[in-house]
């Protein structure tokens, strides 16, 4: 069983909802915002050496990479590497007031700040890497972020999370183990969690590892990635380490800012500010003062008092509670379908302990919770869709029973709660409402009616409730992102992801007018001073400039409503997968096929010409990244490396004026 690094067997249930200041459970840590970095305290050097909690050795070096670990298990691993550059230090790192953790950085490579965390936990044997993302820019940056590792003595064996000897889609963890029987540990990589849908891909050549992630990091914004690596001289003990790891038990040390920006580690909900402790062995009461206090809870039911009325609640349908701040008898409860009651509460809790019983006034306990149980299960399922109030409830009731309108600039747009991730109300007086799609669209507009009127599922109740009381309506768990989706940024913020309905883009150039397939555009870039005039990068590179002859674009979000999107309202229009012309996209979809021809030599011809097309193939490739056949697959990625690092067609959008980030020239300013 996995040791969580403060308290043995505690689990912590996180759910999502967004809580005014006032009703913030008791619970919530105080963290700053950006609190993402350690603190800057004692200064380290490299080599710098930790030691685990099964006395295994770490030994971090200049680029926050192991050098030999125990008894040589490495020949340098963990190098964490941004479109092939190593992320370093600036000579020295800087390490925690426990000294359990170290970070390096910054580094700067393809336009990001990249920073390095690494933690060993002192209580298993156990180490933890994270690398940070910045991206200060005003364009979304794509890059390929690999972790190297090479081993000392070669892998004899691979052992997958799905019990393979190939890592694939599904696994999210593996065992390597070295040749020959020296006492040389074998390692667990932990790539991702269970759960994640962002995941690597992993090849292992020789005695060389290859992590690879495809990681986007949007203009302004911070991503992160995480990894755990274990050295354990028992390949049985590692199977169990990955069979029972519980990856949020061991993030909870960061700061809710920072355990948000994990990619590849989601680790709430969606929902989230409600953190309940959770024990396997028992139920776990938390006085106010900090006291624990283990014992079996016996109470048969709950009665609280909430701002819609009384509300009987019995215990089997109650995972636990935590204390409000506004009042001292007043909780958030948790169900187990998910939803959250607030209200003031009656009675006592009551606990049975050997010796007699105890009755605790809810008024002087900080939170309590039953234990893990197939009945009530450490995961809270989504049950939704929920009311999000700003009280704290969430209130699961039946979509249709709501009758929601939502009216934009683009006029009243129909809204299919299939489609929707949630409705925010972004602010108390309501002057303007955001619904999100499940593809990550949001688009801004005016939710009615005033007051929103529906049949809850707790005990049947209908509620009417004004929109100001409501902080998000939450239709879905999480969203399903979709890479190969046209995105394009309105003026007002609004980013919406789906695909543009003509065919043809007719723009008047200097130099003449020209009828520009959709398909092959890349980028648009639009004047925020020339209402319709454009920078429009092609497949291949070409800039033009011009005017567009259209006064507005039918865009369909995938899935969910079409619009007509006045051109004045676009910022930029950028496209994932632009093509080249027919004839080349024939020559790739002809040479992919034979990437699994029985010759060899046929195999090797076909990788030599699909080369040759150079990057432009690209968007084609990608298509075919997760074919059955493995070796077509290897050779898919293989290629898709090659050619990104020769490829000199710039990535971002061309802009009214600069240079592109490869270093191609464009012609200052908007030309009339």
């Amino acid at each position: 069983m996995l040791k969580e690094p403060c308290r043995p067997g505690v689990f912590r249930i996180i759910l999502a909802l967004s809580l005014s200041a006032a009703f913030a459970p008791a619970t919530a840590r105080a963290e700053k915002p950006d609190d993402l970095h350690i603190p800057q305290g004692r200064r380290v050097n490299f080599n710098h050496v930790m030691t685990d909690g099964g006395g295994y050795r770490w030994d971090i070096q200049y680029y926050g990479n192991v050098g030999q670990g125990t008894n040589n298990a490495y020949s340098s691993g963990l190098y964490s590497q941004v479109n092939g550059s190593n992320i370093r230090s600036n000579g020295s790192g800087w390490a925690n007031a426990a000294g359990d953790e170290i970070e390096i950085g910054p580094y700067t490579r393809n336009n990001l700040r990249c920073y390095r965390r690494i933690k060993v936990y002192k209580d298993m044997a156990l180490a933890r890497w994270i690398d940070i993302f910045e991206n200060p820019t005003g364009s979304d940056i794509s890059v390929q972020v690999q972790i190297y590792t090479s081993v000392n003595y070669g892998i004899a064996r691979t052992i997958t999370s799905t019990g393979g000897a190939v890592f694939g889609e599904k696994d999210w963890a593996f065992i390597t183990q070295p040749q020959g029987n020296r006492g040389t540990p074998s390692l667990l990589h932990i790539v991702s969690s269970k759960k994640a849908k962002f995941r690597p891909t992993v090849r292992i050549q020789g005695n060389q590892i290859y992590v690879q992630y495809q990681l986007k990091v949007p203009a302004g914004k911070t991503v992160a990635l995480c990894y755990f690596e274990s050295q354990n001289r028992s390949v049985s003990d590692l199977e169990k380490l990955m069979k029972s790891f519980r990856g949020h038990k061991l993030l909870k040390d960061l700061s809710r800012a920072m355990r948000k920006l994990l990619v590849n580690f989601p680790t709430t909900s969606g929902y989230a500010d409600v953190e309940l402790e959770r024990l396997e062995s028992g139920d776990l009461i938390t006085m106010r003062n900090g006291d624990p206090i283990s014992g079996k809870i016996m109470n048969a039911s709950f009665e609280i008092d909430g701002f819609y009325g009384p509300l009987a609640l019995p215990s089997g349908e109650v995972i636990g509670m935590a204390a409000g701040r506004n009042s001292e008898d007043s909780v958030l409860a948790v169900l187990r379908d998910g939803q959250v009651a607030f209200g003031k509460i009656k009675g006592k809790l009551i606990i049975e302990k050997i010796g007699g019983k105890l009755q605790i006034p809810f008024s002087d306990i900080r939170q309590w919770s039953y234990r893990i149980s197939k009945d009530k299960p450490e995961d809270v399922p989504f049950t939704g869709p929920f009311l999000v109030l700003r009280t704290g409830d969430r209130l699961a009731f039946d979509p249709d029973s709501a009758k929601f309108r939502f009216f934009t600039r683009n006029g009243e747009v129909p809204l299919d709660p299939a489609d929707l991730l949630q409705i925010r109300m972004d602010n108390p007086s309501n002057a303007m409402h955001r619904a999100v799609f499940l593809n990550g669209s949001t688009l801004s507009g005016f939710l009615r009616p005033e007051r929103i009127n529906v049949k809850l599922k707790l005990g049947g109740k209908r509620l009417e409730v004004s929109r100001d009381m409501i902080s998000s309506i939450r239709f879905a768990m999480e969203d399903k992102p979709d890479d190969t989706l046209t995105r394009i940024i309105l003026s007002n913020g609004d980013e919406l992801f789906g695909r543009i309905g003509e065919k043809v883009m007719r723009v008047r150039t200097d130099y003449g007018e020209m009828g520009i397939r959709i398909g092959s555009i890349r980028t648009m870039t639009f004047s925020r001073t020339h209402l319709g005039r454009t920078a429009m990068q092609l497949w291949d590179g070409s800039v033009l400039r011009g005017q567009v002859r259209r006064e507005d674009l039918t865009f369909e979000i995938l899935p969910g409503p079409t619009l007509k999107l006045y051109t004045g309202q676009i910022v930029s229009v950028v496209r994932s997968q632009s093509l080249p012309p027919e004839e080349l996209v024939k020559q790739a979809e002809k040479l992919i096929p034979r990437l699994g021809a029985e010759s060899f030599k046929d195999r090797q011809e076909a990788t030599e010409g699909l080369l040759k097309l150079g990057p432009a193939i690209l968007p084609i490739l990608e298509k075919f990244k997760k074919t059955d056949d493995p070796e077509v697959r290897q050779r898919i990625g293989d290629i898709i490396e090659k050619l990104r690092r020769q490829k000199s067609v710039p990535t971002g959008a061309p802009g009214p004026a600069g240079v592109f980030p490869g270093g191609r020239i464009q012609l200052n300013g908007f030309r009339r």
